[in-house]
């Protein structure tokens, strides 16, 4: 065997991460067999083409993960976060997935998604200092 040594950066390293990166999602394709995952994104534009809220994921076998949800500060509590929602499970479900995912440490989130419909899968409290990591699914049709 060579002989290694370890380096550590403490600045970006746009090599290495894309190293990394590209070497753990090749590893997760094998493990998959071939179940590539596809991305479903939506999102609401404004009058003057800016994005103001949007929500993304991707759907893997039967189970899509919603890793964003973003809505702009102006543009909170009017229900688009909610729509959004409804329009990324109508495009899972299509996809053939019957299961949605998504973590959060948002703590004004919590109620939103259990208002939603999603069911609390486990809990981390003081993931970080202060900040409990909640998990939460929703079966879908």
């Amino acid at each position: 065997m060579d002989a290694l040594h370890l380096e550590s950066y403490k600045e970006n390293n746009e090599e290495l991460e894309k190293y990394l990166s590209d070497s753990i999602i090749s590893y997760g394709l094998e493990q998959l067999q071939g179940n590539e995952p596809s991305k479903l994104l939506c999102c609401f534009i404004d009058n003057k083409g800016q994005i103001v809220a949007g929500i993304m994921g991707s759907a893997t076998l039967n189970l899509f993960f919603i890793s964003h949800l973003f809505v702009a500060v102006e543009y909170r509590n009017k229900s688009l976060g909610t729509q959004l929602l409804s329009a990324i499970e109508e495009l899972a479900s299509q996809a053939g997935c019957n299961i949605l995912r998504l973590n959060t440490f948002n703590k004004k989130a919590h109620a939103f998604y259990t208002n939603a419909g999603f069911e609390e899968t486990i809990s981390i409290s003081n993931y970080m200092d202060g900040f409990d990591l909640v998990y939460y699914h929703k079966k879908i049709s």
